[in-house]
């Protein structure tokens, strides 16, 4: 079969999810579904195969990622539910000073988007900051967005949040969450101190609005939750550090007792199933009547998203199982492409789907199977294929607008006008993108 006919194919198939997403407004699971279909059917395949490989793939995405994503949300319901994500909050909002009140309230987001939505999270949180009037040095809207865009960047970059864990399990690197989480926390890093100073700059400019949002009369903010602060932190901590330990630990030791443990402890559904277990004893005890409903609407939430990854998974299998990925890997290979340049394409990829379609997730999850053929095509490392990963991310970034429902969320409740929002928030969105890219490959050249 012609290598320009199987090309033409894969051209048609990308076209189609970003139209039938982004125009038609159909759901991705179908979209997926029907792709992963056609593209077997007019690559040669026949019909029954192209069912089986289907059908075989989401089974075994499902099996890297589907309890990962239960689970995930069901910590994140206790946290919410708890009051241990206000209580964070509060924390670090008391011990913020006005000059730096833009950076903690940032950092509040990163650290509370790993295990709730963000949309869950800046709802529960932006009552916080309204009811802070003023603080010296920022005005409300400037630490709605540093909120808002900390929550963003752990929800599309840090696993356990759906997003990126399914574009890892996409990638074949469910066991290798660990480099992920530990890399992305890196970069946490610079895209926290760019989107902060791009903030206060634009708040000394007058892009912002200098309002005070408005409370009923009595109303305040509190924690629900008074325990001790490490018992909020402990199970938001726990999973990260029992992940990445199980990943990277392993590698510097040669006692195989320990290399087990560290690897059991270290598996994700484990990591995230112990810290589960440590939320409900250590935050919900008293509420212990309502684990049953929690872990319900955690099984609400997380169902549309295992499904979506499922047809990913799909998807790419069949893309792999075609002469397509025969033909792009000796495209790769013969026009000696650098391996750094599966970054850039990464992101713009993942960046016209987001643009397009308005969900992170979605276009962390179908740029990571449309990728996954060719990635045996560059010779990569573990932690530079982590790093595949948060180049998705960094495209899935790029850029909210107004067919994100993320951009809505911080219209309604963090009260700030559409048009300034464009302005901000949006452009807020395309700098986090692209300072991701760049950490990405400066990091690739650090791991190598």
């Amino acid at each position: 079969m012609p290598a320009a006919y199987l090309l033409t194919i894969l051209g048609l198939a990308v076209l189609f999810i970003i139209i039938a997403c982004s125009v038609w407004k159909w759901h991705p699971l179908v979209v997926l579904l029907i792709a992963a279909l056609a593209v077997g059917i007019f690559t040669g395949m026949p019909a029954q195969k192209t069912l089986n490989t289907l059908l075989s793939g989401a089974g075994i995405v499902f099996a890297s990622i589907g309890f990962l994503i239960v689970l995930g949300s069901f910590l994140g319901e206790i946290l919410e539910r708890t009051g241990a994500a206000a209580q964070l909050a509060n924390q670090l909002v008391q011990r913020a000073s006005g000059s730096r009140m833009a950076l903690y309230t940032h950092a509040m987001g990163l650290l509370v988007g790993i295990p709730v939505f963000c949309d869950a999270g800046f709802i529960l949180l932006s009552r916080l900051i309204q009811s802070m009037t003023q603080v010296q040095g920022n005005s409300i809207s400037a630490l709605q967005l540093s909120l808002g865009t900390g929550l963003y960047g752990s929800h599309v970059l840090i696993p356990p949040t759906p997003g990126p864990m399914a574009a890892a399990g996409n990638l074949g690197l469910g066991d290798h969450l660990g480099w992920v989480i530990l890399l992305g926390l890196i970069l946490l890093i610079p895209i926290g101190l760019v989107t902060t100073w791009l903030i206060r700059k634009m708040d000394r400019t007058n892009l912002l609005a200098q309002t005070k949002l408005d409370l009923e009369e009595g109303e305040t903010i509190s924690s629900a939750n008074t325990a001790p602060l490490w018992k909020a932190l402990l199970p938001l901590l726990l999973p990260l550090v029992l992940i990445a330990a199980g990943s990277i630990l392993p590698m510097f030791t040669e006692n195989e007792s320990l290399v087990t443990v560290l690897e059991l402890l270290g598996h994700p559904v484990i990591a995230l199933g112990l810290s589960a277990l440590v939320a409900m004893f250590t935050l919900g005890w008293t509420s212990k009547k309502n684990w049953g409903s929690w872990f319900q609407q955690a099984l609400v939430q997380s169902g549309p998203i295992i499904l979506i990854t499922t047809a990913g998974g799909a998807f790419g299998a069949v893309l792999k199982a075609t002469p397509i990925q025969e033909v792009l890997g000796n495209f790769l290979q013969s026009s000696s492409i650098p391996a750094w340049a599966v970054y850039p394409f990464a992101f713009i990829l993942a960046a016209i789907l987001k643009t397009a379609q308005g969900s992170s997730t979605a276009a962390l999850i179908v740029c990571s199977a449309l990728l996954f053929p060719v990635m045996g095509s560059f010779i990569l490392n573990v932690p530079q294929q982590a790093l595949v990963v948060l180049a998705i991310g960094a495209g899935a970034m790029t850029v909210s607008h107004a067919n994100d429902s993320y951009f809505w969320v911080i219209h309604q409740y963090g009260q700030i006008p559409v048009n300034r929002l464009y302005r901000t928030y949006t452009l807020l969105t395309a700098a986090m993108g692209l300072t991701t890219l760049l950490g990405v490959l400066l990091l690739y050249f650090v791991t190598g």
